[in-house]
């Protein structure tokens, strides 16, 4: 029964959130600010053109290519990291032969399938974003970051 409960208000939360978007440039958005351990916050707007769906949590955002149900999975994830595990994954996405530096970050083989992008706000905020490595590119398009003020 708490299961249950939770995994309601869970969905709640989600969809208040996803219906907190505002009408910009006829473009559906939903915002929210994510804290860092380095008191930095950022935040983060999405694009939900085309039926797209987001999930707030703390420190990070999970995107949806449809409605959010509980047997949908998110087809990519934003979190925030730390600078010491930063430094540590850029290490890597720079060791991979397939990596690519566009948009401000840098691409790179996640995890299989997955691809990886790092990227880093003003030296203060650090965040990566996963998703299909066919898709990637696209996702990270959705996504618009910036120093909260």
């Amino acid at each position: 029964m708490k299961r249950t409960i939770c995994a309601l208000l869970a969905a709640l939360i989600a969809l208040s959130l996803a219906a907190c978007g505002t009408a910009n440039s006829g473009k559906q958005t939903a915002s929210a600010y994510l804290d860092q351990e380095s008191d930095a916050a950022i935040e983060v707007t999405v694009d939900l053109n085309g039926g797209w769906s987001v999930e707030f949590v703390r420190g990070a955002v999970y995107l949806y290519d449809r409605e959010i149900t509980e047997t949908n999975d998110g087809v990519a994830m934003l979190v925030t990291l730390d600078k010491e595990v930063y430094e540590e994954d850029l290490e890597t996405a720079m060791a991979d032969e397939n990596h690519k530096e566009a948009d401000g970050g840098v691409y790179y083989t996640y995890n299989g399938d997955e691809m990886g992008y790092l990227t880093l706000l003003n030296d203060s905020a650090y965040v990566l974003i996963t998703a299909n490595k066919a898709d990637i590119e696209a996702i990270v398009a959705r996504f618009t970051l910036s120093l909260a003020d």
